[in-house]
């Protein structure tokens, strides 16, 4: 009787054995065959991903600084072209003078001064005193500088070196200034040619400014 309970209690720890260290080798061949590998692929996509979002950030980085680059390069133009394009002179005298209400009765060379990279200019202008004030603001701030060198230009880059104000015909409220103005650009301007030229700008009897050239 007791030989036979000490046979079955040795049978039932074989049986123990075996079913435990069955477990131990199906773990392990689950663990080679299915989890390790899977682990592996998950590392590397990881490492894919992270290498894909790298490049994205570099190429949206180098995308921005294109852009920004290529806007600077536009601004930079608009305030300083390349030549000193009399014509454009005009056109952004009259143009700022329509937004402010201003008339630019006559455009011509300043003789008496040589800048350079630059077209010296009287200009004379006729309205209100506010607006020749708004016309002398908006001309000055055409090209801005921003923060983080970003430059803004709607037009021309004008500098305002003086400017005298006189008032035709007493009591009215219509003056007049003469204003000497540098008009720049990239590129050298040749004063010689400008002040053989004299540009004027005249009302027409529908009040708006025509240009000519003598």
């Amino acid at each position: 009787m007791n030989a036979l309970a000490t046979r079955i209690r040795n049978s039932r720890r074989a049986s123990v054995a075996v079913v435990v260290g069955t477990v131990v080798v199906l773990t392990a061949f689950v663990w080679m065959v299915v989890v390790s590998p899977k682990r592996s692929d998950a590392s590397r996509l990881t490492d894919e991903v992270s290498s894909t979002q790298s490049q994205l950030a570099i190429a949206t980085q180098q995308a921005a600084t294109a852009r920004r680059t290529k806007a600077i390069a536009e601004a930079v133009q608009t305030a300083l072209p390349g030549t000193a394009d009399e014509p454009g002179i005009l056109d952004g005298l009259n143009a700022v003078g329509a937004q402010t209400g201003v008339v630019v009765s006559a455009v011509s060379p300043n003789q008496a001064v040589t800048a350079t990279n630059a077209v010296a200019l009287n200009v004379t202008v006729e309205g209100k005193y506010f607006q020749i004030r708004d016309f002398l603001h908006r001309l000055r701030t055409q090209v801005k500088l921003r923060q983080k060198g970003v430059i803004k230009a709607t037009g021309r880059l004008f500098d305002v070196t003086s400017v005298q104000i006189q008032q035709p015909t007493p009591g009215s409220s219509t003056l007049t200034a003469t204003l000497a103005v540098n008009a720049y650009s990239f590129g050298p301007t040749s004063t010689a040619a400008a002040a053989t030229s004299t540009t004027e700008t005249t009302t027409t009897p529908a009040g708006a400014t025509a240009a000519g050239s003598n």
